[in-house]
């Protein structure tokens, strides 16, 4: 086979020319009539006064094509048709990496974890879909009929979520979840169908190795415009829903977000449509991936059925019968390659964490004094493409010569670097979710807790045997600490008021009960239960000690009889966030959106907002006194006020990660890949992709209570696979001897 390998021959003479080609041909011609197998050969033959005539032959139709190597060949213009389509593709997919779980959860009012299972399922789908695609385009519409058909589907998907986003004072909420999820579905279907065919068919636009420069320079044209589309993206369109539109006091703008890459789309399609002329169309081969299969389960009937077969034959040796030697050893390399993909959807699953991470980013503070600017929280998505641009052009001159001097040349041992990168970069987003989180509620052993609320706008004194307690300020609360003497213990205690409580007659006390548990908090609220009777009320059963896995605020509202549901009120937000107080009729902990909210009672706006923080529990008194209504905001076991830009080592490792992890992936795919299951191998590349996000809505199903154990599981998984990575990088044997 060596010896049908591209090479270069130098003969003199115009007449020594011919006769060199013609020579050539018939050694050819000849291995081919005993091995039957077509090869095409590429001939540089130096003659014609010391010009360079390639000849490229292919030996399975004897065709001959000869042009002059010297000659400056333009790229060809259909490619920044196919550029212009990626770029669009790109901005349409990275906007709903960043904006469909906010959509989703600030909008239709998906609870987090369920955000993260539809937005990894959508990916999943399109990663699917991409195997399908290249089906498709291989087997029987072609790369430019398929890249057309699904980019329309992915326009209509686009459509039908930009009119959901527009529908939200037109039909009812659940109407909106069933247009908005039919829309992903469509999206999903149409835009991985096209993820494996816009680079094939940009290659196919070149004659190599004719183009061979031409081409390299549009591969890095291409993932510049892959980098481009998600940064265009991250900041441009997120700026301006975020900032622009709100000068316009309108709130719901997701409809511009999804717009903006519909119309974009559309914009491609029709280009690539009317440039049909100018494009490069292969036809596509009906036959080669039913073969594949074909070769596989003729193999394993065979071995099934024999007993004949030596122990030590290969299970595909048994499919001589049909298939050639040629076929079966492709076959071969196929089955070897896809069983090192077999490591890659771990990698996924963490490298598509952008949901969570953007999740992270809204409990951190993002603001930049001296910029005057506040970083919102899914812009940090523009880090990775920003990261990802620069370490595009740097890799090549710096890290990849670096690591081959320290005996780093192998793909897979760079997937591996990637591997631990990733591990690196989990490590860092689990220890910024536990800053975040702040210190856990911690009950001394043996101990129990008891908070005391008070409701009204005067002092009250309290009297114990056993518990040290004092006095209770207006609208205060106090906290002790009590070891019972058993599982739980009733406690006396008197409660005296101060004269400015002129709600009750002078020298007027109350005696009554609490309980203290051991391990638990218990918390009490002295208020009215009606117009004539003031009691100590305990809230609920036991406090929940358990911050929320996202790092949301928790809080509860105690209200006295006085505001009945009649009363219209509510807290609000800026983002169209309204909770109304009916839901906190039970007074337990309800988990909340951080940022400021206003308080409204009947249409008329309290003078004062309410900040909530990330995880952090909060108790609001709500209650009238003297015809006014008293308010007061409690904060405990409150969280650490993190910086946005501390997310940046994480993104960093995780960046740094997916481009040697990606760039390796493609030179091991297409280095080791048989000549006509390149398109297979590609799009069992981009399915390891859609097992990747597969992982994670299976994790997220677990709703394990902290993020940040969460983020550890994937760490643990992912060293490993790091493992895994590792050994197929010191036993896989390669044909490619570029890198092996």
């Amino acid at each position: 086979m060596e010896m049908f390998e591209n090479r270069s021959y130098h003969i003199r003479g115009g007449c020594s020319c011919l006769i060199g080609f013609i020579c050539i041909r018939i050694q050819t011609r000849l291995f081919q009539s005993v091995t039957n197998i077509s090869v095409q050969n590429h001939i540089i033959v130096k003659c014609f006064k010391n010009k360079s005539i390639f000849f490229q032959v292919n030996y399975f139709t004897m065709g001959l094509m000869c042009y002059d190597q010297n000659k400056t060949l333009k790229t060809p213009k259909s490619v920044w048709i196919i550029l212009l389509v990626e770029l669009c593709e790109q901005f349409s997919y990275y906007v709903f990496r960043t904006v469909l779980v906010l959509y989703l959860t600030r909008v239709l009012y998906f609870n987090e974890d369920i955000s993260t299972i539809i937005h990894h399922s959508c990916v999943f789908l399109s990663y699917f879909m991409s195997f399908v695609g290249a089906i498709l385009a291989d087997t029987y519409w072609g790369k430019f009929k398929t890249i057309i058909r699904l980019s329309a589907v992915n326009v209509l998907g686009s459509m039908i979520l930009t009119s959901a986003s527009m529908s939200t004072n037109v039909f009812s909420l659940n109407i909106q979840k069933v247009i908005a999820l039919l829309g992903l579905l469509v999206i999903s279907v149409g835009a991985g169908g096209i993820k494996p065919c816009v680079f094939a068919f940009g290659s196919d636009q070149f004659q190599l190795p004719q183009h061979v420069k031409q081409f390299q320079r549009f591969i890095v044209k291409f993932m510049i415009a892959v980098s481009i589309g998600a940064l265009a993206t991250s900041f441009a369109t997120l700026e301006l829903r975020e900032s622009v539109l709100h000068r316009f006091r309108k709130n719901n703008i997701y409809p511009l977000a999804f717009g903006v890459p519909a119309a974009l789309m559309l914009i491609a399609t029709v280009v690539l449509a009317s440039g049909r002329n100018v494009c490069t169309k292969m036809k596509p081969d009906n036959h080669a991936v039913f073969r594949t299969i074909g070769c596989m389960f003729y193999g394993l009937r065979a071995k099934c059925i024999s007993s004949r077969s030596p122990r030590n034959n290969h299970w595909l040796d048994n499919a001589k019968d049909e298939y050639t030697e040629t076929e079966i050893s492709e076959m071969k390399t196929f089955l070897n390659v896809i069983t090192v993909f077999t490591a890659y959807p771990m990698y996924w699953a963490l490298y598509e964490q952008s949901s969570r991470w953007t999740l992270q980013a809204t409990l951190m503070d993002g603001r930049l004094e001296y910029l005057d600017w506040s970083i919102k929280a899914d812009q940090m998505q523009m880090i990775t493409s920003i990261f990802g641009l620069v370490f595009l052009f740097l890799f090549n001159y710096t890290l990849y010569p670096l690591l081959k001097k320290l005996g780093v040349r192998k793909p897979l041992q760079n997937i591996t670097l990637s591997s631990c990168l990733a591990v690196i970069g989990f490590i860092f987003a689990a220890l910024l979710q536990f800053e975040i989180n702040g210190d856990d509620p911690v009950i001394p052993p043996k101990e129990g807790r008891l908070n005391i609320y008070n409701g009204f706008d005067c002092n009250v004194i309290l009297h114990s045997p056993t518990l040290h307690v004092d006095k209770l300020g207006a609208l205060e609360m106090i906290n002790v600490n009590y070891m019972p003497i058993s599982q739980e213990e009733i406690v006396e205690i008197k409660l005296q008021f101060d004269a400015a409580c002129t709600f009750v007659p002078e020298n007027v006390t109350l005696n009554t009960t609490v309980t203290v548990a051991e391990g638990k908090e218990i918390s009490y609220y002295l208020t009215r239960s009606n117009l004539t009777t003031i009691e100590l009320t305990r809230i609920g059963i036991y406090d929940n000690l358990t911050k929320n896995k996202h790092g949301n605020p928790i809080l509860r509202v105690l209200m006295d009889y006085s505001l009945d549901f009649e009363d219209n009120i509510s807290l609000e937000n800026g983002d169209k966030n309204v909770h109304r107080f009916p839901s906190f009729r039970g007074m337990d902990f309800i988990p909340m959106k951080i940022g400021k909210y206003s308080l409204c009672w009947n249409g008329i706006v309290f003078p004062m907002y309410i900040e909530l923080f990330p995880a952090t529990f909060y108790t609001l008194i709500l209650q009238k006194n003297d015809q006014k209504i008293d308010t007061k905001l409690f904060a405990k076991y409150e969280s650490n006020r993190v910086h946005l830009l501390w997310q940046l080592p994480q993104y960093f490792c995780m960046t740094v990660a997916g481009v040697i992890f990606m760039v390796s992936c493609l030179e091991f795919s297409m280095t080791e890949a048989p000549l006509n299951f390149k398109s297979l191998i590609s799009a069992f590349n981009l399915l390891t992709a859609a097992f990747g996000n597969l992982l994670v809505v299976i994790i997220s199903a677990l709703s394990i209570e902290n993020q940040a154990y969460e983020y550890l599981l994937y760490s643990g998984l992912m060293c490993a696979d790091t493992m895994l990575i590792a050994y197929f990088s010191i036993v896989y044997r390669s044909g490619n001897k570029t890198h092996y």
